[in-house]
């Protein structure tokens, strides 16, 4: 019987016993046995990169979508041909913002090395009851960035709980949540060719100011806080409003309060479109068994037992069936039929590293200055980023 590794990332222990149990229904339908590889959130990245570098281990794995042009880069990915493709029904099948293309003059920028598998996007939550009482109408609370500050503004004015919170220390979530602002003030982060960088150009800073802006509305004690802090404070209902990604849902520690007035809105702006991509390794000996394995996983079966706890939907079709068709996945398919995710260019990995560093780096010295000067605080460290990539990327 042929063998192939297929690695996932850890997802919790129901998402693992359900895997185990398709990879079977896969083994017995095709007689190729699975071997299935666990990665640790934390250590996803230098994993992969490890894979990539020794060309050993698995055949098949699931990466983030924003990881895919580093992996490109390191010419360590398969590309899928056309008809493949068309077998998934074609790249139409899926919603557009989930592919990641724009790849370097030096590949081929319409090849695709990866195929979307499971979605995610950034999303405004919010205390349905908190917005009512301020006297708010959540219909068009979080419409643009401008209307979102007047919001988080009318909730502080109305006292009880922290308006918003959002990360503030190191965080890679930290960039795509600013996304939004960034885009919706007609922005960009790099040039469609890749050879310029954008983010320190006047539209663009304008949105990154605008997010900062937000700070304000965070207390002192919570100024430096998590990914995982900013998600806990809401569902501990001592916060009105957050912005994460789906798992929010199904956070074991909501309480009551929280769960029945819990609602969901399109980040405003543009709002970031992530999730998890299948690739196969170049250095696979069983490329033919690994094509297999990524045909099933898309399967209707597949979809049936993997979503929600690998993700979301990425396809129209996979909307139509429960938990999906509830009101508060809504904004996530919206996400996804107007957002946008980060291209896979050249240096975009490294763009984005440097990005994360100099955001946390921005709130420090932000918290220890007068509001006055935040602006400008901003701008200096946004710039002088800016201005080296540029000069790494030429």
């Amino acid at each position: 019987m042929q063998e192939i590794t297929f690695s996932v990332f850890n997802h919790g222990q129901a998402a693992v016993e359900n895997m185990r149990g398709l990879l079977k229904e896969f083994e017995q339908k095709e007689g190729i046995h699975v071997r299935l590889e666990m990665i640790p959130w934390g250590t996803a990245w230098a994993r992969l990169v490890e894979i990539a570098l020794y060309h050993t281990g698995p055949d098949v794995s699931q990466v983030g979508s924003t990881w895919v042009g580093d992996l490109v880069r390191m010419g360590a990915l398969r590309a899928f041909s056309e008809a493949e493709i068309e077998s998934l029904k074609g790249p139409a099948a899926f919603f557009d913002s989930v592919w990641v293309r724009g790849f370097s003059d030096e590949l081929d920028p319409n090849a695709y090395y990866s195929i979307p598998w499971t979605g995610d996007a950034r999303v405004v939550y919010y205390r349905r009851d908190l917005l009512y009482r301020a006297g708010i109408d959540e219909r068009t609370a979080f419409s643009s960035p401008a209307q979102f500050e007047r919001t988080v503004a009318r909730l502080r004015e109305k006292g009880g709980v922290i308006p918003f919170v959002l990360p503030t220390r190191r965080s890679r979530m930290a960039v795509h949540n600013l996304a939004s602002w960034v885009w919706g003030a007609g922005g960009d982060f790099l040039s469609p060719d890749g050879k310029q960088v954008l983010f320190h150009q006047p539209q663009a800073l304008e949105g990154f100011k605008a997010y900062f802006r937000l700070g304000r509305y965070l207390d002192q004690e919570h100024h430096f806080i998590e990914e995982t802090d900013a998600d806990r404070l809401f569902s501990a209902g001592q916060a009105a409003i957050l912005i994460s990604g789906n798992w929010v849902l199904h956070l074991p520690d909501q309480t009551t309060e929280v769960r029945n007035n819990l609602a969901t809105a399109p980040a405003p702006g543009v709002p970031f479109v992530g999730g998890h991509h299948l690739v196969i390794w170049r250095h696979t000996r069983n490329e033919q068994a690994a094509r297999k394995l990524v045909a099933f996983l898309h399967s209707e079966r597949a979809n049936q037992v993997l979503y929600p706890l690998y993700g979301l939907p990425i396809s129209e079709s996979g909307w139509k069936r429960p938990p999906f068709d509830l009101e508060q996945y809504q904004a996530f398919k919206q996400a996804f039929i107007r957002g946008r995710t980060f291209p896979g260019q050249h240096l975009w990995g490294l763009v984005e590293k440097r990005l994360v560093d100099v955001l946390a780096q921005a709130w420090e010295e932000m918290f220890s200055s007068p509001e006055t000067q935040w602006d400008s605080i901003v701008e200096r460290y946004i710039t002088a980023l800016g201005e080296r990539l540029q000069l790494s990327l030429k």
